[in-house]
């Protein structure tokens, strides 16, 4: 089943989806209410998607579009996620660790000291990398908004993939240090961050990526969050009325990035493609379930379907040994042409492809213990300051997406490997060599006290 035919399905029985998605909105939210920290916690909008996509499975098994054997499978993989997933008492109902034993709370963590010179250099050397990798990128291929497909626009070889990795984790790193240095007053020139804010937010736009912006939005709420204990400050009263602001900027501007790709591939209607984009939240549900298009998939390789991403890029396995996109297969089958697109594959049939109906349901408990330990278990040991906060922090991002496709986690993990060490590295010599030469850092005062 493709797009047009399951839109045309919910255009002729409204009042079923309706029933399907509100039903799938109340479950979620109750399920994820005490797991999620806050309303801009990326684990709540996953919970929103993932509903929306959810309704899609019930609307279909409604309609006897799908087997059984595929609605009862899809409930026991997303009972088994949220089962991982709730082994790990909350991060925010846990009480701060104390460091040494002048009882100090861990979110309390002294900013004077050598990680705080560290962060400084590293916020500079990020911001410089991305804007030079980013001025490559845009001389070599182009503008990315104007491509019909982020993914054909990184696929050209060359590097070029390896250009994308660098822009991901400096991109991130630079805007979360961005906000450490307001937090800090890091004596840094104004116009200096002015310079590095503007470029964010250029590169955000002309990316085509509607997630960039929202990843602003979850970067400034593990920055408050792992800040709770403290946060009452004039500066996290201004990063929450941000946070509001980012809010309502990423909806205007993801119909922007959508309003300008759909003009450039031509005339077509942008009502029909918002349809497209609601639709496509389960998509990949909708194109593997109904008849069996699920068994078509060539299966075996599980191991490199699920590691071969980590493992290719360091040459431990050649990049032809790992499986395709699960994405790109099911697209082929259904539409009968390879475009390098295809549907997120969602852990529900990424299980079911390469483990079958009992092993689907291990890999997704396993899938929701992993993000249960980052989201929960991870910020007990995470200082705020340290060196460590900005990966931790976009990891945490990553690892509630893993839900939608698990290969997007695993290249975010090898892009942070292969980009921050080199990195936090060349920071650390910098720092190093300045120690020995006596030279003074811009002066910190901390704000969230």
């Amino acid at each position: 089943m493709n797009h047009a035919e399951f839109i045309g399905l919910v255009t002729a029985y409204p009042l079923t989806y309706c029933v399907s998605l509100m039903a799938m909105l109340a479950v979620y939210i109750i399920l994820f209410r005490k797991q999620v920290h806050a309303f801009f916690d990326p684990l709540f909008f996953v919970a929103v998607f993932t509903a929306f996509a959810a309704s899609d499975v019930v609307f279909l098994w409604w309609l006897n579009v799908i087997d059984m054997q595929y609605f009862l499978q899809f409930i026991a993989t997303e009972a088994a996620f949220f089962l991982g997933l709730a082994l790990f008492r909350p991060a925010k109902d846990r009480d701060p660790v104390k460091i040494g034993g002048n009882g100090q709370k861990h979110s309390l963590v002294v900013w004077h000291g050598g990680e705080r010179h560290l962060l400084i250099v590293l916020y500079i050397l990020s911001a410089s990398v991305f804007a030079m990798t980013q001025a490559i990128t845009y001389i070599a291929l182009g503008i990315p908004i104007l491509y019909e497909s982020r993914l054909k626009y990184y696929s050209v070889g060359g590097g070029i993939g390896a250009l994308d990795r660098i822009l991901s984790v400096t991109w991130f790193i630079t805007f979360y240090l961005l906000l450490y240095c307001f937090a800090a007053r890091v004596r840094i020139p104004r116009v200096f961050h002015a310079v590095v804010g503007v470029a964010l937010v250029t590169s955000a736009l002309l990316s085509g990526s509607k997630s960039t912006f929202t990843a602003m939005l979850f970067a400034t709420f593990y920055f408050r969050f792992l800040r709770r204990d403290s946060a009452h400050g004039s500066f996290d009263k201004a990063l929450a009325k941000w946070q509001k602001v980012l809010f309502v900027s990423a909806i205007i501007a993801s119909i922007l990035v959508l309003s300008v790709a759909t003009v450039t591939t031509g005339p077509v209607a942008l009502i029909g493609s918002l349809a497209i984009r609601f639709a496509s939240f389960g998509d990949v549900y909708f194109m593997a379930y109904p008849h069996h298009v699920v068994e078509m998939v060539p299966d075996g390789h599980e191991f490199l379907a699920v590691f071969g991403n980590i493992l290719a890029p360091f040459r431990i396995v050649s990049h032809e040994n790992v499986p395709e996109p699960l994405g790109f297969m099911l697209h082929r089958i259904v539409f009968g042409f390879d475009d390098s697109t295809g549907p997120n594959a969602r852990h529900n049939v990424f299980g079911l492809v390469y483990f079958g109906q009992v092993g689907s349901v291990l890999f997704s408990l396993l899938l929701g213990m992993l993000v249960g330990a980052i989201r929960n278990l991870l910020p007990a040991f995470v200082r705020t300051g340290s060196a460590v906060e900005p990966l931790y922090a976009f990891l945490a991002i990553s690892c509630v997406w893993a839900t939608t496709d698990v290969n997007l986690f695993t290249k975010d993990c090898v892009s942070v490997i292969l980009v921050a060490p080199a990195l936090y590295a060349v920071a650390a010599v910098v720092c190093v060599a300045a120690a020995g030469k006596g030279t003074r850092y811009p002066h910190e005062r901390l704000l969230l006290e």
